[in-house]
């Protein structure tokens, strides 16, 4: 009775150490789920002592510097499903496990300390301290897409070989489409803005379905499906006029890389334009160069047009992405163009 007595003594202790309480606001400041409260009290703790200063500013650096172990990873693949924000780091190579074997402290210390994103601390006076979080991002491998739900409980799919960067915090909802395509169902909030920028064109709604892809010839392209969207040509450096139009449902437009509108506001087919999400795709006297852009971000093998003359090739055609193979082969036999197989490629022609 007295050992376990003794033994709960020694882990309260353990708990109430500065080292401990500082891992401890760490995870809790940085989960999303802080509140200006919080935030008030962790001031008061920082401050209260010297010790407490030293042992966050310590805790920080550590993390920064040395990253997750194997047990913080593990622990992540348990929560993923409950918090789809968490983006899963690669699990650390056998050397760098071995000598973080040899540092028992830095090991327990953030062992102790799992939180899920990487921080970074300003401290401008001893009662001021800044905190910024980095966007978080997020990938699609070749070949499938990539169903994310983002704390604010918007959702999205990613078109296959596709990347975001996600920043949200309590006052805006910032989304970066660095390449690939990608589709927003968009969850209603007034008070924050939603935003995706692509290139030098950004969308901007408050509770919307869309999607925003890179297409052919460097454009992005806009098609809402739901609501109304605002498309926005981003103004060059050194000058403050914004050209914005508005989109809805069943409307899209092309801009090009710089932002500059390159379509007119066109209506498009809803079960077309969007039968990505359900793993198909399907034509309708589409460039052939269009066609291509989509099949290289689901084909084991890219996909090259070698003949410039065959770009703009209307193309009508439907299938799903584990029947690639089969649709350049009826592609070939159907149009006025030749595939040839290489090793590392597939190569279309003109016949």
């Amino acid at each position: 009775m007295i050992d376990e007595a003794s033994k709960n003594k020694k882990s309260q202790d353990a708990q109430d150490t500065p080292q401990a309480q500082a891992r401890k606001w760490l995870t809790e400041l940085y989960a999303g789920n802080s509140d200006a409260k919080k935030r008030e009290k962790f001031i008061l703790w920082l401050n209260s002592n010297e010790a407490n200063g030293h042992a966050f500013r310590h805790s920080l650096q550590v993390w920064k510097t040395i990253g997750m172990t194997d047990s913080a990873v593990d622990w992540l693949e348990q929560h993923v499903d409950r918090d789809p924000v968490i983006v899963l780091p690669p699990k650390p190579k056998p050397k760098f496990k071995h000598r973080l074997a040899k540092s028992p402290m830095w090991l327990s210390s953030i062992a102790a300390s799992i939180i899920l994103i990487v921080l970074i601390a300003v401290y401008h006076s001893p009662r001021t301290l800044e905190i910024t979080p980095p966007a978080i991002a997020f990938n699609s491998p070749i070949g499938q897409n990539r169903s994310i739900t983002l704390s604010d409980g918007s959702d999205v799919i990613l078109a296959g070989n596709s990347s975001i960067l996600v920043d949200i915090s309590k006052d805006t909802r910032r989304i970066i489409l660095q390449k690939g395509g990608a589709y927003f169902d968009v969850s209603h909030d007034p008070s924050r803005l939603f935003s995706v920028t692509a290139e030098h064109l950004q969308v901007r709604v408050r509770g919307t379905a869309f999607a925003v892809k890179h297409s052919a010839d460097d454009a992005i392209k806009v098609s809402v499906q739901r609501g109304l969207v605002e498309v926005v040509d981003l103004p060059e450096q050194g000058t403050t006029d914004e050209q914005m139009l508005q989109l809805r449902a069943n409307e899209q437009v092309r801009a090009a890389f710089n932002g500059t509108f390159i379509t007119k506001v066109t209506q498009f087919n809803n079960e077309t334009e969007f039968s990505w999400l359900s793993g198909r795709l399907i034509y309708d006297d589409i460039p052939l160069k269009t066609v291509v852009i989509d099949i290289n971000r689901y084909a084991k093998k890219p996909v090259v047009i070698l003949d410039e003359s065959i770009n703009d090739l209307a193309v009508t055609a439907s299938f799903t992405f584990y029947q690639i193979d089969q649709a350049l082969d009826g592609l070939a036999a159907a149009y006025p163009i030749i595939l040839i197989e290489e090793n590392e490629r597939k190569v279309l022609a003109k016949k």
